[in-house]
């Protein structure tokens, strides 16, 4: 039996950009939430991202990706729109938030080809795109390289300021009388089987890459939570290398994709990235691989070689193996869980929220949430 809404009372173990949305969501159907991180509130994955919403990129042909991940995706972008004006509305700030499109580039053959591929797995998805010859390249976005060979346009796939997006979040839930942040770890307990938190009806466990190793109190011991669900195990560390440079006449106004690089334009930087580094998880970038990100972006974009450095960082992204996030009840009795979102957890937080709160409040789970759920990973491995 699910809690009445205008009662319930959630725990939610992690304060990134899936915690935050599911508890903007939560307090916005009635609930009364409590946040447990005891690191600054959305400095963690959300805040070293790049801010972009790109379903058609990341998702419609990624190799050993889940296959319903781009079904996931696309709802998510449909959501963006109402998710980003009522937080924006709420914090009374400017999110820096556009639905698209994005130009995807080609400078070879074997990038052209990648165009291609793309190309005809939207049209099987049924979504638009468009092919681009260089001249209508230069026409939308005259900082491309005149040595594009191409591009495909992807109206679905646009991007949002991260970090103006998590702080407007924890704005917003700081001043909601249901909402309290707690900086010390989560005092979560095993009751007789039972997963809990002092007055708390339930809990969420939505920690990144860490989601495996909160802590349960068991007998006066301190164990990992994987112990009470090891599909949990499955979320592993993808660290990812990044540098911003500052925004100048002459560099690119939309956001641009070629291979692994990304140019992110924000009102007040351009964000360059990024690495993919499985297993990494160190939060210090390295030199010369940040020369080399630049090197690669100017490749796209000439003026970027000439632009001032703002910022280099590093990040660790939470993934599993097929590229999709653990979403639903975990095997542990009152234990949900939102975590595993590898390269795609800003574009996924409102179709998270509202998985998770359907789930929570609700007892509701969707033909496509249920695709998701954790124990796809329990039954491969039982």
């Amino acid at each position: 039996m699910t809690p009445n809404p205008r009662s319930a009372h959630v725990a939610i173990l992690g304060a990134g950009i899936i915690g935050l949305a599911c508890a903007w969501e939560l307090v916005q159907r009635g609930a009364h939430v409590t946040i447990y991180d005891t690191q600054t509130p959305g400095r963690g994955a959300s805040w070293a991202a790049a801010g972009m919403l790109a379903p058609a990129f990341e998702a419609a042909a990624e190799d050993g990706a889940h296959p319903r991940l781009f079904d996931l995706c696309m709802e998510s972008a449909a959501l963006w729109p109402a998710f980003a004006a009522s937080v924006s509305q709420a914090s009374g700030r400017d999110l820096g938030f556009s639905p698209g499109p994005s130009l995807a580039l080609a400078f070879d053959g074997a990038e052209a080809a990648g165009l291609h591929r793309l190309s005809a797995a939207l049209t099987r998805h049924g979504v638009e795109s468009e092919m681009l010859l260089p001249e209508a390249v230069w026409d939308i976005e005259p900082a491309v390289s005149r040595g594009v060979h191409g591009a495909l346009r992807l109206p679905t796939d646009g991007q949002v300021d991260n970090r103006a997006i998590v702080s407007a979040l924890i704005a917003a839930l700081g001043e909601h009388e249901a909402v309290r942040f707690v900086t010390v770890p989560a005092p979560l307990e095993d009751r007789d089987g039972r997963l809990c938190i002092e007055g708390h009806d339930m809990i969420l466990a939505a920690a990144g890459w860490n989601t495996a190793a909160i802590k349960v109190r068991q007998n006066g011991e301190d164990f990992s939570l994987v112990n009470w669900d090891t599909a949990l195990d499955e979320i592993d560390c993808y660290g990812g290398q990044m540098l911003s440079v500052a925004r100048e006449p002459g560099l690119p106004t939309m956001t641009l994709r070629c291979g692994a690089i990304y140019i992110a334009p924000k009102p007040d930087r351009v964000i360059i990235g990024a690495t993919m580094e499985p297993g990494r998880a160190t939060l210090e970038p390295d030199e010369d691989t940040i020369a080399e990100l630049r090197a690669e972006a100017a490749r796209l974009c000439p003026a970027i070689a000439y632009a001032p450095e703002l910022e280099t960082w590093a990040g660790v992204r939470p993934g599993t193996l097929d590229h999709a996030p653990l979403l639903g009840k975990t095997r542990a009795d009152g234990l949900f869980v939102a975590s595993g979102h590898y390269r795609n957890g800003i574009l996924l937080a409102p179709v998270t929220a509202k998985i998770m709160v359907d789930a929570m409040l609700d007892g509701k789970t969707s033909e496509l949430a249920a695709a998701f759920s954790p124990a796809r990973f329990a039954a491969a491995t039982a």
